[in-house]
C-alpha cells in the first residue's frame, strides 16, 4: 500500500516538473524573440552624438598650469630686469668714479708743471735758511693759475719745505692741488722733490677724489 501510494507521488512530481520545465521554455523561446526585435530596432537607430559639459568632477588635469607657467615667467623678468638694472647702476658709479679720478689726475698735473717751471726755471724756492731773504724779496712772486704760492718756507731737520694748498685749477670742474717742494742737500747735490696732490674737489662736501704726482730732481 505504502510502495503504490509512493510510486503515484512520484509520477504526480513527474508530471508538475514536465510542466514547470515546458512552460519555463516556452517563456524563455517567447522572451528570445522579443529580446531579438528590440535588438534589431536599436540597430537601425540612428547613432547618437553626446556632449559633455565640465564639470568640478570632470575638468582636465591641468587646470591651472596657465596661471602657474605665467606666475614663472613673470618672476624670471622681473629678476633679469632687477640685475640689468644692477649692473647698470654699477657701471655707472665705476664710469663717474674714473671720470672724477681724471679730474683730480689732472689737477696733479697742473700743479706738477707749475711748480716744475717756478723751481726749474725762475729758483723761486729757497735751498736753505741764508736763502729765505732771496726769495722773499723776488719779482714776481711765484704764482701758479693766477694764485700766489705761499713761499714762506721752512726748516724741518735738514729739509727746507715749501708748501701751499687749495690753489684752484682755472675751468669749470673745481678741482684743485696742493703742492709741496722739499729741497735737501745731500753729498754736494741738491735734491728736489715736489709733490702735488690733486683733488677733483676743494672744500670738505661732496665725494672727494684724490691723485697724487712726485717728481725728484737733482742738481748740482
Amino acid at each position: 500500500m505504502k510502495k503504490s501510494m509512493m510510486i503515484k507521488m512520484l509520477k504526480n512530481f513527474k508530471s508538475k516538473i514536465f510542466l514547470f520545465c515546458s512552460s519555463t521554455f516556452r517563456k524563455l523561446t517567447a522572451n528570445s524573440y522579443k529580446l531579438k526585435a528590440v535588438l534589431f530596432a536599436f540597430r537601425n537607430l540612428p547613432p547618437t552624438t553626446y556632449h559633455l559639459q565640465p564639470s568640478p568632477r570632470n575638468l582636465p588635469p591641468n587646470r591651472g598650469f596657465a596661471m602657474l607657467f605665467s606666475v614663472l615667467i613673470s618672476s624670471l623678468l622681473v629678476v633679469i630686469g632687477l640685475s640689468i638694472f644692477n649692473i647698470t647702476l654699477k657701471e655707472l658709479t665705476i664710469s663717474t668714479s674714473a671720470r672724477e679720478s681724471q679730474i683730480a689726475f689732472y689737477a696733479a698735473n697742473s700743479g706738477m708743471e707749475c711748480a716744475l717751471y717756478w723751481d726749474l726755471k725762475e729758483n723761486a724756492f729757497a735751498k736753505s735758511t741764508d736763502d729765505y731773504a732771496r726769495v722773499a724779496s723776488m719779482t714776481p712772486q711765484p704764482t701758479c693759475n693766477g694764485f700766489d704760492i705761499n713761499n714762506s718756507p721752512y726748516k724741518s731737520g735738514q729739509k727746507i719745505i715749501t708748501s701751499t694748498s687749495d690753489i684752484q685749477v682755472t675751468d669749470s670742474s673745481g678741482s684743485c692741488f696742493d703742492i709741496t717742494i722739499t729741497k735737501e742737500e745731500k753729498s754736494g747735490v741738491m735734491e728736489t722733490t715736489i709733490e702735488s696732490q690733486g683733488k677733483n674737489i676743494c672744500g670738505t662736501t661732496g665725494r672727494r677724489v684724490e691723485r697724487g704726482l712726485r717728481a725728484v730732481v737733482n742738481r748740482n
